[in-house]
C-alpha cells in the first residue's frame, strides 16, 4: 500500500473519530449547559492568530467603556496567549478546562475564516449565535461555490462531511462590505440567516493613529525599521503574493529576481518588504539583502500598509483593502495560466477587477515599479476608485461600530 493511500486512510479515521467524539460527547453538553447571554468569544485563523477582522472587532469592544458584557479571545498558540495575557487582555488557551467551560457557556461566537472549527471546536458552539466576519473581497471562487466544480457523488460526500465536521455552517450573521459582494459572492458561497454590509473592522485601522493596541500581533521590529527607512527618504514597496495549493512561488520559480530587485532598490532608494501568505510551501531567507526585508507571514500586516507607497500582489484580495489608501497597485500574475487551471477559479474577469498594470515577468515588473515610484505616474487612479466604490459601501473607519450597533440588542 502506498504512503498516499495510508495517509488518506489515517485522514478519514481521524475525522471519523472527531465526528463520534463531537456528536456523542460534546454536542449533548453544549445543549445541556445554559449559555451566558452577555458572553462573546473570538477565534482567530489557523491556531488562533491575533490578526485580521477578529483582532480589530475584539480590540474595539475591549476598549469600549459603555457596556456590560464578557469577551474572550481563544487561541491554541502559546505565544499569542502569553502576549495577550501580558497586555491584560481576556484570553483563553485551548484546550484547557476553563477554556472549554467558557466555550460551552458562550452565547456569541465571532470568527473570520473557514478553519475555526478544527480540533473539535465546532461542537462546543453548536447552540451559539455564530458571526462570520470573513476576510476578503476579491475575485476567486470561495466557500460552498467551490463544490459546484466537483462531480455529483464527490460533491454530496464532501457536503455531508462538511456538515458533520463544522465547515458547512449556517451562520446567524454574515458581515459583507457592499451590495455587489453580498449578491454576487457571499450569498452563493455561504449559508446565513442575516447579512449586514458594514465593512471590515481591519480597515478601521487606516483611520487611526498607530498605538500599542494596534501594534499587537504585528511584526513590530520590521515596522520600526520601515519607519527609519521612510524617515531617510526611502519609498516603501510591499509584495504580498497569495497562497498556492500547488506550491508555486515567485522566488522558487525564478520569476522574481531577488538580487536584481535589491540592486534596483538601492539605485532608487526603495525598501522592498516581502510578506508571504500565512500558509506558505517554502521558507524564504532574505536577511543578507540591504534593501529587502521579510515581514513575519503570521503577523498582522494592516498597521504597516499606510506606511507603504506601492503594493505588488497577484491574486490576493488584500489589494481591495489597499484601495482605501488610494496608492498604486501593481499586479504580478506571472503564472496566470497555471493558477487558474490548478490553484483557483475566478468569478470575475481578472483584467476588469484589478485596477493596476499586469506584469508577466520580472522586467515588466521592474518597469512598472520605476514608473509608479520614481516617475510618479499613476494611470489607474479612477479605476481604483471605481473598484473601491463597488467593493465597499462605507469608507469611514466605523465598521466595528456598525457591527456592534447591530449586535447590541441581541446580546444585552
Amino acid at each position: 500500500m502506498s504512503g498516499k493511500k495510508i495517509s488518506l486512510i489515517l485522514y478519514y479515521i481521524k475525522y471519523g473519530l472527531s465526528f463520534l467524539i463531537g456528536w456523542i460527547f460534546i454536542v449533548p453538553l453544549a445543549y445541556l449547559i445554559p449559555k451566558k447571554r452577555d458572553l462573546m468569544l473570538f477565534i482567530g485563523v489557523n491556531d488562533g492568530l491575533f490578526i485580521d477582522n477578529v483582532k480589530y472587532l475584539f480590540t474595539y469592544l475591549h476598549n469600549l467603556k459603555d457596556h456590560n458584557r464578557e469577551i474572550y479571545f481563544l487561541t491554541e498558540n502559546k505565544q499569542i496567549f502569553n502576549e495577550l495575557k501580558e497586555k491584560k487582555l481576556p484570553v483563553l488557551f485551548y484546550p484547557s478546562l476553563y477554556g472549554i467551560f467558557i466555550m460551552l457557556r458562550t452565547s456569541m461566537l465571532v470568527v473570520d475564516n473557514y478553519w475555526w472549527y478544527t480540533n473539535l471546536k465546532y461542537y462546543f458552539f453548536i447552540k451559539s449565535y455564530k458571526i462570520q466576519l470573513w476576510h476578503g473581497v476579491g475575485f476567486k471562487i470561495i466557500g460552498h461555490s467551490q463544490l459546484k466544480f466537483l462531480n455529483r457523488f464527490t460533491r454530496l460526500f464532501k457536503k455531508c462531511v462538511y456538515i458533520l465536521g463544522g465547515l458547512y455552517v449556517k451562520y446567524d450573521l454574515f458581515v459583507s462590505t457592499s451590495e455587489f459582494y453580498t449578491t454576487n459572492v457571499f450569498s452563493k458561497a455561504f449559508d446565513y440567516k442575516e447579512v449586514i454590509e458594514s465593512g471590515y473592522p481591519r480597515n478601521d485601522c487606516f483611520f487611526m493613529e498607530l498605538n500599542d493596541m494596534l501594534l499587537m500581533g504585528t511584526d513590530k521590529e520590521k515596522i520600526k525599521k520601515v519607519k527609519e527607512f521612510k524617515n531617510n527618504g526611502y519609498k516603501i514597496v510591499i509584495y504580498l503574493p497569495t497562497f498556492s495549493r500547488t506550491g508555486r512561488d515567485p522566488l522558487m520559480d525564478g520569476a522574481l529576481d531577488i538580487k536584481k530587485l535589491d540592486e534596483m532598490a538601492g539605485k532608487y532608494k526603495i525598501l522592498f518588504i516581502l510578506k508571504f501568505h500565512p500558509n506558505p510551501r517554502h521558507k524564504y531567507e532574505v536577511n543578507e539583502l540591504e534593501h529587502i526585508m521579510e515581514y513575519d507571514n503570521h503577523k498582522d500586516v494592516y498597521p504597516l500598509l499606510p506606511l507603504t507607497d506601492l503594493m505588488i500582489t497577484d491574486y490576493s484580495s488584500i489589494y481591495t483593502d489597499y484601495l482605501f489608501l488610494d496608492k498604486p497597485v501593481v499586479f504580478f500574475p506571472y503564472d496566470f495560466k497555471h493558477y487558474i487551471e490548478k490553484d483557483g477559479k475566478f468569478q470575475f474577469d481578472y483584467d476588469w477587477i484589478t485596477p493596476g498594470p499586469k506584469c508577466k515577468n520580472y522586467d515588466e515588473l521592474e518597469h512598472e515599479i520605476i514608473t509608479c515610484i520614481v516617475e510618479g505616474k499613476d494611470e489607474y487612479k479612477d479605476k481604483r476608485r471605481e473598484i473601491l466604490d463597488m467593493a465597499f459601501r462605507y469608507k469611514d473607519g466605523r465598521a466595528s461600530e456598525r457591527i456592534w450597533d447591530f449586535l447590541k440588542p441581541r446580546l444585552l
